[in-house]
C-alpha cells in the first residue's frame, strides 16, 4: 500500500509521456534529434552518444543540462528548436476526456516540464488543454536547472506559496518523484511500467480520476 496526503491543494503535471501516451512516439523523436546532434557535437558513433547521454542522467537530468556543464553548449535556443518537433499532431491525438476529467478536479493544477515552454504549449494545445494552464514552470523558469535538482522542485513551491505536503506531482520518471518526495510531498508514476514500487503508479493519466477521492479528499485514503 502507499498512501498520499488527503489534503492536496495543488496537483503539479509533467507534460511530455504523462499527459500523453509514451507510445505516441514524442519521446523517440526527440531522442533520435538528440542523438544526432550528440553525435555531432562530439565526434563520436551514435551507439557511443546514446551511452554518454544515458550515463549522464542520474546526475544533470536532461541532456541539455549535460551538454552545456561538460561540453560547453551556449546556444540553448537552437538546441530547443532542434530536438523538439514542431508537429505534433502527428504524435499525438487530441484527447477530449482529459479536459474533461482535469474541468472536474477541485485542485489548483499546475505544470513542471523539463522541456521548454514552446514545446509543452504545443502538447497542450494538440491536446486541447492550453487554456486550463494559463502559467506553467517550464525549463527558461527554471533556469535551465531542471527535475530531478531539489532547487528546482524549492522554486516552484516557493513561488506557488505552497509546502511540499500539500502538492501531488505526477512524472513519469521514478528519479524525479524520489527528489520531490524527499522534499515531502506526494507522487504518482505515470506510464505502462509500474517501477520499482516505492510510489503510487497509474498506467495513463485518465487513472487519475479514480484517485481524486484520496488526492482531494477530506480522509486519506489507501492506493494500491
Amino acid at each position: 500500500m502507499n498512501y498520499i496526503n488527503a489534503d492536496i491543494k495543488t496537483i503539479l503535471f509533467d507534460v511530455d509521456n504523462t499527459l500523453y501516451d509514451v507510445r505516441c512516439g514524442v519521446e523517440d523523436e526527440m531522442v533520435r534529434r538528440i542523438t544526432k546532434l550528440v553525435s555531432q557535437r562530439l565526434g563520436v558513433s551514435e551507439e557511443e552518444a546514446v551511452r554518454q547521454r544515458k550515463a549522464s542522467f542520474s546526475q544533470y537530468g536532461t541532456s541539455l543540462r549535460w551538454l552545456q556543464v561538460c561540453h560547453g553548449l551556449t546556444d540553448v535556443d537552437s538546441y530547443m528548436e532542434i530536438v523538439h518537433p514542431e508537429d505534433l499532431k502527428s504524435f499525438i491525438p487530441a484527447n477530449p476526456e482529459l479536459r474533461k476529467m482535469l474541468e472536474s478536479i477541485p485542485c489548483r493544477l499546475e505544470i513542471l516540464t523539463n522541456g521548454p515552454e514552446f514545446h509543452a504549449r504545443r502538447v497542450l494545445s494538440t491536446l486541447g488543454i492550453n487554456d486550463l494552464f494559463p502559467h506553467m514552470y517550464a525549463l527558461e523558469w527554471l533556469g535551465f536547472k531542471g527535475k530531478p535538482y531539489a532547487s528546482a522542485y524549492e522554486k516552484v513551491l516557493a513561488h506557488m506559496d505552497e509546502s511540499a505536503e500539500s502538492v501531488l506531482f505526477l512524472d513519469d520518471k521514478e528519479q524525479n518523484l524520489e527528489a520531490f518526495a524527499r522534499l515531502g510531498g506526494n507522487a504518482i508514476l505515470v506510464g505502462p511500467d509500474k517501477g520499482s514500487g516505492k510510489f503510487p503508479w497509474i498506467r495513463d493519466i485518465l487513472d487519475l480520476k479514480d484517485m481524486l477521492p484520496a488526492c482531494c479528499g477530506e480522509a486519506q485514503e489507501a492506493i494500491k
